[in-house]
């Protein structure tokens, strides 16, 4: 696909976190759209705070799906999510966490960003 894939997991949480430690880059309520400044609905793409490399919603907004399965022995071919979504709560929303999803799935907390090979 002209280089353009799905990040692997390591991939995402590296731009997430963006040089820095802690479980998100900066306050939430500046960073992300969660449960509790959303308004219960997307939101267009660069509305909060981005990242120290300049990335928009890298937390909360919507889940970002990532190259790997999430344990196939398990859960057969469902992906792994990170990021959070509009929906989720703070605890959600953190570099750290991961959820899985059937690519089938369609809803409106569930989105993408594309990696680029070299």
């Amino acid at each position: 696909a002209g280089g353009y894939r799905l990040p692997a997991e390591a991939e995402w949480e590296h731009a997430c976190r963006a040089g820095t430690t802690g479980p998100r880059y900066g306050a939430l309520e500046e960073i992300a759209w969660y449960r509790g400044n959303s308004g219960e609905r997307i939101r267009e793409v660069g509305g909060r705070r981005p990242n120290r490399w300049g990335l928009h919603d890298m937390l909360g907004n919507v889940w970002d799906w990532c190259w790997e399965l999430y344990d196939p022995a398990v859960h057969g071919t469902a992906r792994v999510l990170r990021g959070g979504g509009w929906f989720d709560g703070h605890c959600g929303c953190r570099a750290s966490v991961r959820r899985r999803s059937m690519s089938t799935l369609r809803i409106d907390d569930l989105g993408f960003r594309l990696a680029r090979s070299g």
